[in-house]
């Protein structure tokens, strides 16, 4: 086992878990509105009237309040006002289309301790543009911290809803996860520390470095090795179809 590579994975993870939780702190004398929903329930909920009230011929989210709504940071709200209401040949700043006339799909990218993000996408394939929304924790309760538009020109969907690739930590992982599991560590749009508890059953394939295919074995696993994950992401972490050593 390599201990000084394990030593800069916690590292690198625990600073990111300090400056999270430092931040949070500071952001505490700010009153947030929160929900106790799950996070894909609060973002659905919230992209079902913002496009009731689009499709309106009596109000818009402008003019009724929603668009600074208690659920949204300070920030979302002042980023939303900024862009303006203007759907009509641009780009809404929340729907991320053209135009309000579609109909909506929700998936869960991740969801850790104190930050979750959600995708909404239209379910006209014509419509390639993505709603990526990132939410996080505060209060025992969940708020919408920000809004990105993305173009959504990925190709063809992918088989698995979480891909990534990362490093295994089980006894090492720092609180407040926990050790009894295995868990990727991996990074996301540049940023380091996230972390997915793994689980596996009798399906998982696990694949060595020689290429070949076996039921995953996590008793034989060693921490920091490299792999890469494919599987179903859930409300308490990633399903394991297929892992993939690429390292020792």
């Amino acid at each position: 086992m390599n201990k000084q590579k394990i030593s800069i994975v916690v590292g690198s993870l625990a600073v990111v878990i300090v400056l999270i939780f430092a931040w949070m702190f500071f952001r505490g004398s700010v009153k947030q509105g929160v929900s106790m929903e799950e996070p894909i329930d609060i973002v659905l909920n919230f992209y079902d009237q913002w496009l009731l009230e689009l499709q309106s011929p009596d109000t818009d989210p402008y003019q009724s309040g929603l668009a600074q709504a208690s659920i949204l940071s300070k920030e979302l709200k002042k980023k939303i006002k900024n862009a303006g209401g203007n759907v009509e040949g641009g780009l809404d700043p929340v729907l991320c289309q053209t135009t309000p006339d579609v109909k909506i799909a929700t998936r869960e990218v991740y969801k850790q301790e104190d930050k979750a993000q959600i995708v909404v996408t239209s379910r006209d394939q014509a419509l390639t543009g993505q709603a990526i929304i990132m939410l996080l924790k505060y209060n025992e309760g969940w708020y919408i911290d920000d809004i990105s538009c993305s173009p959504g020109e990925f190709g063809p969907p992918r088989e698995f809803s979480f891909e990534r690739e990362g490093f295994l930590l089980k006894d090492n992982i720092p609180a407040p996860y926990d050790s009894q599991y295995w868990h990727l560590v991996f990074e996301e749009n540049d940023e380091q520390g996230h972390v997915a508890p793994l689980f596996f059953n009798a399906e998982s394939e696990c694949t060595n470095l020689k290429e070949e295919k076996t039921a995953c074995v996590p008793e034989q696993f060693s921490e920091t090795n490299k792999v890469l994950v494919q599987g179903e992401m859930t409300e308490r972490g990633a399903e394991v179809k297929k892992l993939k050593f690429l390292e020792e």
